[in-house]
């Protein structure tokens, strides 16, 4: 069986399926929302160097995302899509430059093999869809890497101007921390092939230069929003310098739990645990690889060996940094993925390639496919909402009488297809449950689809500055945050009014007149745990009466 034609298929039709879920038209994640009104506030004032929220100085995130989401909404208008599609974009980027590197290292099969791996690792699809900065992170730092052991191997400009403009978009999407990540690997292969003059060579040194002249928009930004301007307000303090918090405080500080930004509840094996489910379908692949890696180290060509030393310090010396910081999210770790996917994909081409193998590495991903296949199932059949449920149950019973139709189909279809199929029912499930879930329940979406035909009214969103940063980012209208009665128009003007029924009775004196436009029992808050995000897709979780009303309706 061609393997080179089975991944090229199954990636197709992994990234179809991931995709799909841009059609959804909301923003799933508060942080999410945050970064779009973030970038929004630059599309529609052009103001490039402040990030601002609310009306406030923000500071937390470089620039370089929201620069590339602003462009994106000043071509397609904001919205849903146009905020999600860079994200998945950038994270296709990830995916060519996963090619490229394990190209270098190995030949098409392991390439694409890879590729397949990292378009498919359920982290990684979410990450894609959520856009979160890790998506843009990582097609920045896997292009930097690539660019990086091309000018190792040849000297050209061409490499060096790319891999130091890559390095520094990196620094510009989450800091100076990125440089580890990117170095970690090329360091360590040198430390093993005994070439450690490199480290302060003439041409290493150009590079390191060139990447942070690169970085100078994000220094100049910083510096014209806050170290320019003492007196702003930041963290509660005045005098806050952007660029230290940049340099210092918004990664090492965190590292340190020194910064303005501090956490105390950090787990040193959160990761690992994380990475147990993050990495689904491939961990048995990983697992496997790794061990036999080790194992037949010494039996490899010197090329071999310095690649897999390359790609084990590339994954396990960020990997273990984020453990032994504070600040844990699963999705911190998307940046490392592709090396490990590399990694995955060589050990997969190895063992497929031979006549036979052992049959333990089928059986692992017989008990993942099943372990996903139970779980989608399982979930939907809990939703208990018939257009989840039918789908799900019907992939689930197709690939199951496919598996077991007793045809001899070789080691192809239980390591590769049917994880892949697995994992893609599993996302392709939870993705339409988020989308149903936000669109039937979300106070922002509904709001919207009432007062669609209505957009040269402001409207004002009273106590719910979520909702109110969310509704900008979809209404046409000019949309409002009221914290008190006071902030609403005075009496005669024409406006919407969105409020809680509790909060809506107590503004009568102040509205004077007005007409019920709609209402519903919609969730405030989107942000929580996922247990949370099933009672609300059951329709249990606690939900708000809200009203929506037209105040001076008469005048």
């Amino acid at each position: 069986m061609n393997v080179s034609r089975q991944a090229g298929w199954l990636i197709l039709a992994t990234l179809v399926v991931n995709a799909a879920a841009m059609l959804s038209p909301v923003i799933n994640s508060g942080d999410s929302v945050t970064y779009a009104a973030l970038a929004r506030h630059i599309a529609l004032s052009n103001d490039w160097m402040n990030l601002v929220l609310d009306g406030r100085d923000w500071l937390d995130k470089p620039h370089l995302p929201f620069w590339i989401t602003a462009l994106f909404f000043k071509i397609g208008g904001v919205g849903a899509f146009t905020y999600i599609l860079p994200g998945f974009l950038f994270h296709l980027v990830g995916g060519y430059f996963t090619y490229r590197i394990a190209r270098l290292f190995h030949n098409r099969d392991t390439a694409l093999l890879a590729v397949l791996v990292y378009v498919s690792a359920y982290e990684m699809m979410d990450s894609s869809i959520e856009v979160k900065a890790e998506t843009y992170l990582t097609g920045f730092i896997m292009a930097a890497c690539y660019y990086w052991l091309r000018f190792d191997a040849a000297p050209k400009i061409k490499y060096l101007l790319l891999g130091a403009l890559f390095s520094a978009m990196a620094v510009m999407t989450k800091g100076v921390f990125t440089l580890i990540v990117i170095t970690g690997g090329l360091v360590s292969m040198w430390l093993y092939l005994g070439q450690w003059r490199k480290l302060w060579s003439a041409k290493w040194l150009l590079a390191l230069a060139l990447t942070l002249l690169f970085t100078a928009p994000e220094l100049v930004a910083l510096y014209l929003q806050f170290d320019a301007h003492p007196e702003k307000v930041v963290f509660g303090h005045s005098h806050v310098s952007g660029i230290r918090f940049f340099l210092w405080d918004s990664q090492f500080g965190r590292f340190f739990n020194t910064g303005p930004i501090q956490n105390h509840n950090g787990n040193p094996l959160y990761f690992v645990d994380a990475f147990l489910w993050t990495f689904l379908p491939w961990v048995a692949v990983f697992a496997a690889a790794i061990y036999s890696g080790i194992r037949h180290f010494a039996l490899r060509d010197t090329a071999g060996r310095a690649s897999f030393v390359y790609l084990c310090a590339a994954f396990f010396i960020p990997f273990l940094i984020f453990s032994a910081t504070a600040f844990q999210f699963e999705y911190y770790t998307v940046i490392i993925f592709p090396f490990a996917s590399i990694l995955c994909g060589h050990y997969l081409a190895e063992y497929l390639a031979r006549p036979s193998g052992t049959q333990k590495l089928p059986f692992a991903q017989w008990v993942i496919t099943l372990l996903l296949i139970v779980l989608a199932a399982g979930l939907s059949v809990y939703v208990g909402k018939a257009l989840l449920f039918i789908p799900v149950l019907a992939v689930a019973a197709g690939l199951l009488v496919h598996a077991l139709s007793g045809r001899k189909r070789g080691r192809v279809f239980p390591v590769l297809v049917y994880p892949v199929v697995g994992i893609n029912m599993l996302y392709g499930f939870l993705v339409a449950m988020t989308a149903l879930t936000f669109t039937s329940y979300g106070v922002a979406h509904n709001v919207d689809v009432l007062l669609a035909d209505r957009p040269g009214v402001p409207v004002y969103v009273y106590r719910m500055p979520m909702v109110a940063r969310e509704l900008s980012l979809y209404s046409r209208a000019a949309i409002h945050d009221a914290d008190q009665a006071a902030q609403l128009p005075p009496p005669g003007e024409r406006y919407f009014l969105v409020a809680r029924a509790e909060q809506l009775a107590q503004l009568d004196a102040r509205l004077g007149q007005f007409d019920a436009i709609g209402e519903g029992r919609w969730a405030v808050h989107k942000t929580g745990t996922f247990p949370r995000l099933l009672r609300l897709a059951k329709g249990r979780e606690p939900l708000e009466a809200i009203r929506i009303v037209q105040v001076g309706a008469s005048q």
